[in-house]
């Protein structure tokens, strides 16, 4: 039976494929961009940020769109700052909300607190790590703002506590004089 609907073709620039949201997320793979131009990247971008960003921009963290088209609204330069995306979008700019800077510092404070731990240890490159040098290479791995950092070092300077394993053990030296001990 003959109709009078027509065809209408949808043009592939209304749809993102798997390779381009992963290249909006990661950024360029080896094989060269899947997009037909910086231009057509940017329109995608743009037209699907918002599910782009509710997948992949949390926890600190923005996919390689962002990076490309948004970073410099907020101050930032318009590359990918590898493992160290966290803190600099905790130190140097407000992109990041209310609450997902709160939950940062919660989730820092944690590990931070942890590499206090009495014998606590590090394990980089094929050697094991112990007190003040675990503590930078965790603190280093951690991706810990440097603000933060010296803010809580500060914290418990003031309540007293060690802030490096030569105090702790200068500590116990002396209380072990005084009992008559050394």
């Amino acid at each position: 039976m003959p109709t009078n609907r027509r065809q209408f073709r949808r043009s592939h620039r209304r749809t993102m494929t798997h390779t381009q949201q992963l290249e909006l997320w990661l950024g360029c793979g080896h094989n060269g961009s899947s997009f037909e131009s910086d231009a057509h990247r940017r329109e995608v971008w743009f037209r699907f940020r918002d599910k782009l960003m509710r997948i992949w921009g949390k926890n600190g963290k923005r996919p390689m769109g962002w990076w490309l088209y948004e970073a410099a609204e907020w101050g930032l330069p318009p590359r990918h700052p590898g493992a160290h995306q966290q803190s600099i979008l905790y130190e140097f700019s407000n992109a990041l909300g209310v609450e997902e800077r709160g939950q940062l510092e919660v989730e820092w404070r944690k590990e931070f607190d942890k590499t206090w731990r009495e014998g606590f240890s590090y394990f980089h490159e094929d050697q094991i790590f112990f007190a003040d040098i675990a503590r930078e290479l965790a603190w280093i791995a951690m991706d810990l703002p440097v603000v933060l950092h010296d803010r809580w070092m500060a914290e418990r300077q003031l309540r007293g506590l060690a802030v490096c394993e030569e105090a702790v053990a200068e500590t116990g030296s002396r209380h072990k004089r005084r009992a008559g001990t050394v």
